[in-house]
């Protein structure tokens, strides 16, 4: 089945970067020259969120290009790492999951600067926070370690494989398959573990703000015109960042997007690796709507913050009148409603 295949993969993900190449490189654009000069405290750790995402991106759907076949934690890359620099599997693999959990450390270093900028000047937390920072970049870049040390015998690992999926295409069998691991604990102690932190301290900040803010708005320490941008941009940060539970209002669209985003290729390889389930085609089709969060979140950050909605607004209506597109007005609609009847009655 072509979806099975490889170079629907490959094509897919592709095109994926075709439309999300110019819509992160406009996010950059509006973080770095519309974000107001009240809110310039917040440019750098957006952009270094924005810049994880972009980079996460271009990982999945450009320089690696992963091949999964689960149910076994196995496949291989096909992105310009390997065919135009030779880089190991190992290596992208490192590289991969990494990037996944920069970008989970670069939102609580984004929840950790809102705090730091409204409330934790004056205390202790100014003397923590940057060696607080500092080990959690340092966690996300090592905790894969005992994984990549831990690799089984990859000749051995491959026949249990074969024995595991034995209608695995020849197509992909063909391949350089890399395993992982056999035994997941080295796998899965660490990524859950890192993603525990990472949850909890989102969630801290979270909480820590939002007590500090209530506080601050019954004491009007801050003014109401600062209040209310400081509460619209934990809006649209918690918005990117999909935390469903914190959200008082969210849409219908945020919500479908991350139920595609996250849960869903969740639960199917969850599914896949208890059950030992084995479809390539939905491997591929589980891939595909993961890499699609650079997009969702880059469209999430454009349209959640005012002055970059704006800026959208801007260019469409430049786009407009570049391709001589005429506006649809009530006025114009109702005189071809009008027009019609006038048809109907004749």
């Amino acid at each position: 089945m072509f979806l099975a295949k490889p170079d629907f993969l490959i094509d897919s993900l592709h095109v994926i970067t075709v439309i999300a190449t110019p819509l992160h490189v406009f996010g950059t654009y509006c973080i770095f020259f519309k974000t107001p000069k009240t809110m310039n405290s917040v440019k750098w750790p957006l952009f270094n969120l924005h810049f994880w995402c972009m980079f996460l991106d271009w990982g999945f759907t450009v320089l690696s290009i992963p091949l999964l076949i689960f149910p076994v934690m196995g496949g291989y890359p096909l992105g310009i790492l390997t065919n135009w620099f030779g880089m190991s599997t190992l290596v992208q693999i490192y590289l991969i999951i990494t990037l996944i959990f920069m970008v989970c450390t670069s939102i609580v270093v984004a929840f950790e600067n809102r705090y730091y900028q409204l409330y934790g000047k004056k205390q202790v937390w100014r003397y923590i926070r940057i060696p607080f920072i500092i080990i959690n970049y340092l966690l996300t870049v090592t905790f894969l370690i005992p994984a990549c040390l831990n690799v089984p015998d990859q000749r051995m690992a491959l026949e249990r494989t074969y024995q595991l999926i034995p209608n695995l295409p020849e197509e992909i069998k063909s391949g350089p398959i890399f395993i992982l691991a056999e035994e997941y604990f080295w796998v899965l102690v660490p990524f859950n573990s890192m993603a525990v932190i990472e949850v909890v301290e989102s969630f801290l900040f979270i909480g820590l703000i939002n007590r500090n803010m209530k506080s601050s708005s019954r004491q009007m320490t801050l003014s109401e015109n600062t209040m209310k941008l400081q509460k619209k941009f934990m809006r649209a940060l918690y918005a990117q960042v999909k935390n469903l539970k914190i959200l008082k209002m969210i849409f219908l669209f945020q919500v479908t997007v991350f139920l595609l985003n996250f849960q869903v290729p969740i639960v199917y390889i969850l599914y896949s690796v208890t059950s030992n389930f084995y479809s390539q085609e939905a491997n591929n089709l589980v891939f595909i709507v993961a890499s699609l969060h650079g997009i969702n979140s880059t469209l999430i950050m454009l349209f959640a913050h005012k002055p970059y909605r704006a800026e959208c607004e801007k260019m469409i209506m430049s786009g407009r009148e570049f391709f001589k597109i005429p506006p649809r007005t009530v006025g114009s609609r109702t005189q071809r409603t009008r027009v019609s009847s006038t048809i109907v009655s004749f």
